[in-house]
């Protein structure tokens, strides 16, 4: 399902809101979760060079600058550009930075050794087209062998996910069979909340499970090295019990070293 430019236009409009830029600024001293460090860590060495895309405020950008990466922050908000990269200066970290979308990336092809989505980024991009062609654009950023992190909801940790989205996914084919205009596909929801704070207005997001997230990288050309739920990174095991129960998942891919078929 293609995104239509209204809906893209309220994920962009969302995110330069002025409340939502401040919350996100809030919460960049936090840095990164233990399960995020768990994912860098399996799949970045310091000194590569990152590019960080929906940096946010800054949450993940300052740590991994910090940590000797050479970092390239991205969001398609100016306004959190501006916060991410002020907060980073008041702290004596510096990075490059970029306003784009996530499915037209401005750099060269294989310009970066690694990609990191994290925050669950890859829910706040509309429609499958977009969420494939975000993937994409990554995969042609990264050199051959260079390494993409990516964080994801987890529809599958609890009941009530697969009741709502049960019964609306239902309603939604029946609607778009009788040629009703909808812009939500499948596992698709509108949310109150961005970050911890309440926004505006609604957020777009789309709830990922483990097969589905598959999927889709691999339809964008990558190699799965690893895709567990957080808590199996955290504990540095595997655990299918746990990944049952967790509301995030975690994937590691690569970018093949051979030329793309």
């Amino acid at each position: 399902m293609k995104p239509t430019p209204r809906l893209e236009a309220a994920v962009r409009s969302a995110y330069e809101d002025e409340a939502q830029v401040g919350a996100f600024s809030a919460i960049a001293d936090e840095g990164l979760t233990p399960f995020e460090t768990a994912l860098v860590r399996r799949a970045f060495v310091p000194g590569q060079r990152l590019l960080d895309i929906g940096c946010g405020g800054g949450r993940e950008a300052i740590p991994m600058a910090r940590a000797g990466f050479e970092l390239v922050a991205l969001d398609v908000s100016l306004a959190m550009v501006r916060a991410a990269t002020a907060r980073a200066a008041a702290r004596g970290v510096s990075f490059k930075a970029a306003v784009a979308s996530a499915a037209a990336l401005p750099f060269r092809p294989g310009a970066f050794d690694g990609v990191a989505m994290l925050g669950q980024v890859i829910a706040h991009i509309p429609g499958r087209h977009g969420r494939i062609a975000a993937l994409r654009a990554a995969w042609q950023a990264l050199r051959p062998g260079g390494t993409l992190v990516m964080t994801t909801h987890n529809r599958r940790c609890h009941w009530k996910f697969s009741l709502y989205f049960g019964w609306v996914n239902r309603w939604r084919r029946l609607l778009r069979w009788l040629g009703c205009g909808l812009e939500l596909g499948d596992h698709d929801r509108w949310s109150a909340r961005i970050s911890r704070s309440r926004a505006s207005r609604p957020v777009f997001f789309h709830m990922y499970d483990l097969d589905e997230a598959t999927a889709d990288l691999r339809e964008a050309g990558f190699e799965i090295l690893d895709g567990r739920a957080r808590a199996e990174f955290e504990a540095g095991d595997t655990d299918p019990a746990l990944r049952r129960r967790d509301y995030l998942l975690g994937f590691v891919a690569r970018r093949p070293r051979d030329p793309r078929p």
